[in-house]
C-alpha cells in the first residue's frame, strides 16, 4: 500500500526536478551559442524532445503498465539509464562539455543535496523505506555536498573537479543498487518495509528520468569536459566567431606584399607568435547536433 507524501515535500521535489531541467536547457542554450547555432531554435527542439520523453514515461506509469509486471521496472530503468548515457555521449553532450565551465558542470550535481533531504523526509513519513536515505544504505547526500563544496575550487583545480565527479558517480551507482534491492522484486531485500514504490506513482516516478538520469548524464558530460584539451584562457566560446574572423583576416593580410620590409618582418614575426592551439580552436567547424 503506497502512502502519499505531504504536499509541501512533493512541491520541493518538483522544484528540484524543475531546477534539473532548467539547468540542462540552459546548458543547451550556451552550447548552441558556442556552436554558432540559433540558441532559441535548438533549445526549443531539445525541449520538445525532452517533453516527449517524459510524457512517454508518465504514460507508462499512469496507465498501470509499469506496475502490472514487476520485471518491467528493470526494463524501464535500463532504458532510462541507457538514454541518459547516450545523451552524455552525444554531440549535444559534447556541446555542453566544451561550452560550460567545469565548475558549473560540477555544481549541477548539487541538486542531489536537497533531493536527499526530501527523501529523508519521505522516510519519516513512511513513503519509502529507510534504506533510501543516509540512515540506511544511501549516502548520496555526500555527493551533493561534495559537488557544492568543490565547485569553487574546481575553477583552478582539475583535481577538485575529478574528486567531486568520482565521488558522485560512485555514490550514484550505490543509489541504483539500493533502489533495485528495495523495490518489490523477487530478488530484492525481503526485510525492507515499506517497499520502494515511487516508480509506480506520479509525480514521484520523475525521480528516475530527471534526477537519476540527469545525474548520470551530468557525470558523463563532466568527464568529457575534464578530458578535453586545455584551451587558452583568452579564448572564450562566445568570442569564437569574432576571433576566427580576426584570425582569418590576419592570415590573409600576412599573404599580401608589404611596402615596408622592416614593418613587414615585424608583422610576420608577430603573427608567428599566434599559437597553433588558438588557430585550431578558432577555425574548428561546429559539430552537428544530430
Amino acid at each position: 500500500m503506497f502512502h502519499p507524501a505531504s504536499a509541501s515535500s512533493v512541491f520541493v521535489f518538483l522544484l528540484v526536478c524543475g531546477v534539473v531541467v532548467f539547468s540542462f536547457l540552459r546548458g543547451v542554450w550556451i552550447g548552441a551559442r558556442a556552436q554558432r547555432r540559433d540558441p532559441l531554435r535548438v533549445t526549443l527542439l531539445v525541449s520538445a524532445g525532452l517533453l516527449l520523453w517524459l510524457a512517454t514515461i508518465a504514460e507508462l506509469v499512469g496507465s498501470g503498465w509499469l506496475e502490472a509486471v514487476p520485471g518491467r521496472l528493470l526494463a524501464l530503468g535500463a532504458v532510462v539509464m541507457g538514454g541518459s548515457a547516450l545523451l552524455g555521449l552525444s554531440p549535444l553532450g559534447g556541446w555542453l562539455a566544451n561550452s560550460c565551465p567545469i565548475s558549473l558542470l560540477l555544481a549541477f550535481q548539487g541538486f542531489r543535496l536537497p533531493l536527499e533531504l526530501v527523501l529523508h523526509s519521505w522516510v519519516r513519513q513512511g513513503v519509502i523505506p529507510g534504506t533510501m536515505t543516509w540512515t540506511g544504505s544511501n549516502w548520496d547526500v555526500l555527493s551533493g555536498a561534495a559537488a557544492l563544496g568543490l565547485a569553487p575550487l574546481s575553477r583552478h583545480s582539475k583535481a577538485a573537479a575529478w574528486a567531486g565527479n568520482i565521488i558522485g558517480f560512485v555514490l550514484l551507482l550505490n543509489v541504483g543498487r539500493v533502489a533495485v534491492f528495495s523495490a518489490p522484486l523477487s530478488f530484492g531485500w525481503h526485510d525492507v518495509t515499506p517497499k520502494l514504490l515511487l516508480p509506480y506513482y506520479l509525480p514521484y516516478a520523475l525521480v528516475i528520468p530527471v534526477c537519476v538520469g540527469g545525474a548520470l548524464a551530468g557525470h558523463i558530460i563532466l568527464t568529457r569536459a575534464l578530458l578535453r584539451p586545455n584551451v587558452p584562457s583568452s579564448l572564450r566560446a562566445e568570442d569564437a566567431r569574432e576571433a576566427g574572423i580576426r584570425l582569418g583576416l590576419t592570415n590573409l593580410g600576412s599573404r599580401l606584399p608589404s611596402r615596408n620590409p622592416i614593418g613587414g618582418g615585424l608583422e610576420r614575426h608577430r603573427q608567428s607568435k599566434i599559437s597553433s592551439d588558438e588557430k585550431v580552436w578558432h577555425l574548428r567547424a561546429p559539430s552537428p547536433l544530430w
